[in-house]
């Protein structure tokens, strides 16, 4: 009975017998590890690894309680180095199943077996068998109906199964992994590299789009692999943490990573990231639940900053821009488009010669398409000009914060840049081109100027002649004495004015082309949804994006020519210029390979 009421918290689901029986595997030194199943793991599981074996004296002790040969004094507790040290996987699965293990160690003449039926445990007795381990479980759940009903379908199952396998093996290269279900081959990862073994994980697109983390903290190290900005998902799937080989689940790093790739990634989205990390094992605490899955770190906030810092190096010394790749045609459809060629050639051979238009010449550019050539003599534009527009920026950002660049650098040699539909830059690149979102690029180089001027003291700010006066439900003044001190070192003073209402006293400078009610109105409408559950420096950055958004140009602003020099110059000078605050790339690159194939130029 005992062994039952574990059972209920150590075997979940027939996944959870499979991790077990797989970390027992690995403990015992296998180089191979086979795992079959049949009926999603209800019929049968049965995992053979090639490891050390073990002695028919002990098989009895393998179905026990709390037996284990993984700990021998109390010591060996508080340094953990196997997978499994708790002695209670056997005993649980042994009590819910019939369930049978054939071992042989390598100084054995023959392979011992014994068996568990429901905890009714046989004895030890002489069998065929090769040097290792072999572990079967059937008739999962038969005893406890309850648990069984509550399996799910076949298919389900063994997701769950493939998904369990597959997040052991990512640590563990060196060894062979091979997963069947009901006799068809499902996943076979042969010895291989880190890096392969972790791209395994990956769909094949996320290959050539990732950068590898390795670095060193006294006796920690962080290794692994980060996916570029682009491949974050709508779900943390292709996330996967590691502490000493052991897969786990744990806020402060998964926290660390969310904050590196703030402003890369848009609100909602998890980046992809295989982080392998490798510590004393003194310093961290695995015996915390039964599944071994949750740990507690001695020192949190030191595993915290080097995942944070490991990962944002990396970034931000990387060339995040996200390439604008072409629609390429497979062989599927290949024959409709080779079709529909065939069908328009006939077409027009069958019109009588007069009906075909001749070209027309070309027309002058329309307002939508404005060029900008380079003077034969650059004139030599602050950086800060861009902001000295009344309709754009406003007077606090004009001040000459940054010294005097000339457009056109290396990234961008001298060519014309085009303004497209008043919204997007074009400009020649060393390999191709590029294409330049202008509201999401200035409000990146805004954002980022807001955060240094904040970290040097608070914002400039205007006194209003007349308070405007904004009306705020009950949850919107929770809100104002949560954002209260924020608010002030940004500028913006708010305070109560009466029953439901709240006014503003003053505002920052460089807004001076916004109504402080409405700002303020709209920001406590968001923040209603949104910001209550946040931290100071989440919130910080929230309104420090709100803001930039409303600062930096707009979509359809058409721009100057020295504006746009500016822009682009700027975009050299600014940290994490591929995204907006926001996560939405500012700039795509369109390779000359890729526009030379669009143009048949190379073959295929």
């Amino acid at each position: 009975m005992v062994n039952r009421i574990a059972a209920g918290e150590v075997i979940e689901r027939p996944a959870a017998v499979v991790k077990e029986l797989v970390e027992n595997a690995i403990d015992a030194g296998a180089d191979h590890i086979i795992v079959e199943i049949e009926d999603g793991g209800r019929a049968l599981i049965r995992v053979i690894d090639s490891g050390g074996g073990i002695e028919p004296a002990d098989l009895p002790l393998a179905f026990a309680s709390h037996a284990t040969s993984k700990l021998v004094s109390d010591e060996d507790l508080f340094r953990i180095m196997t997978m499994g040290f708790r002695g209670e996987a056997l005993a649980s699965i042994g009590a819910v199943s019939h369930a049978r293990i054939l071992s042989r160690t390598a100084a054995s003449d023959s392979a011992y077996e014994i068996q568990n039926r429901g905890g009714a445990i046989g004895d030890a007795q002489a069998a065929a068998g090769n040097v290792g381990t072999t572990v079967e479980v059937r008739n999962l759940f038969f005893n406890t109906p309850a648990r069984r009903r509550f399996i799910k379908g076949s298919s389900t199952e063994f997701g769950h199964i493939s998904e369990t396998l597959l997040r052991i093996a990512l640590a563990y290269p060196s060894i062979h992994f091979s997963l069947s279900h009901n006799g068809r081959a499902s996943l076979d990862l042969p010895a291989a590299s880190d890096q392969e073994r972790w791209l395994s994980a990956w769909p094949d697109e996320f290959r050539e789009q990732r950068l590898a983390v390795d670095v060193r903290d006294a006796e920690l190290r962080l290794r692994g692999i980060i996916g570029l900005p682009e491949l974050a998902r709508p779900t943390a799937k292709h996330q996967y943490f590691y502490l000493n080989g052991r897969f786990i689940r744990d806020k402060f790093v998964q926290h660390a990573l969310r904050e590196a790739y703030r402003g890369l990634t848009e609100p909602g989205r998890y980046p992809a990231a295989i982080l392998m990390l490798e510590m004393p094992p003194q310093d961290v605490d695995v015996n915390v639940h039964p599944t071994k899955i949750e740990v507690r770190f001695r020192d949190s906030g030191r595993i915290h900053g080097l995942v944070h810092s490991a990962v944002r190096e990396q970034l931000l010394g990387s060339d995040l821009t996200p390439a604008a790749i072409p629609m390429r045609s497979d062989a599927r459809d290949e024959a409709p488009r080779l079709e529909m060629r065939e069908k328009l050639a006939e077409f027009f051979r069958q019109l009588p010669p007069t009906a075909v238009a001749p070209i027309a010449p070309a027309q002058p550019p329309q307002p939508a398409l404005r060029a900008f050539a380079p003077s034969p003599q650059p004139q030599v534009i602050s950086p800060a000009s861009i902001l000295a527009r009344p309709s754009i920026e406003p007077p606090t950002l004009r001040e000459p914060s940054y010294a005097p660049a000339a457009p056109a650098q290396s990234a961008l040699p001298p060519s014309a840049a085009i303004q497209l539909h008043n919204s997007y830059l074009v400009v020649q690149s060393d390999d191709g081109m590029l294409i330049i979102d202008q509201h999401a690029l200035h409000e990146r180089i805004v954002y980022e100027d807001l955060l240094a001027r904040l970290n040097r003291g608070t914002l400039e700010s205007q006194r209003l002649l007349l308070p405007e006066v904004v009306d705020v439900s009950s949850t919107q003044a929770s809100l104002l004495e949560q954002v209260q001190p924020l608010l002030a070192k940004l500028g913006i003073e708010v305070n109560e004015f009466g029953p439901g209402q709240v006014a503003v006293h003053s505002f920052p400078s460089f807004l001076e082309k916004l109504e402080p009610g409405a700002f303020v109105r709209e920001l406590l409408e968001r923040g209603e949804q949104e910001l209550l559950d946040m931290h100071e420096e989440e919130l910080l950055h929230e309104v420090l994006d709100m803001m930039a958004c409303k600062a930096a140009v707009k979509a359809g602003d058409p721009l100057t020519a020295p504006e746009i020099e500016a822009l682009l110059a700027r975009r050299e000078l600014v940290d994490r210029s591929s995204n907006c605050p926001h996560g939405r790339p500012t700039t795509l690159r369109l390779s000359l390979r890729d526009l030379e194939k669009q143009f048949k130029r190379t073959g295929f």
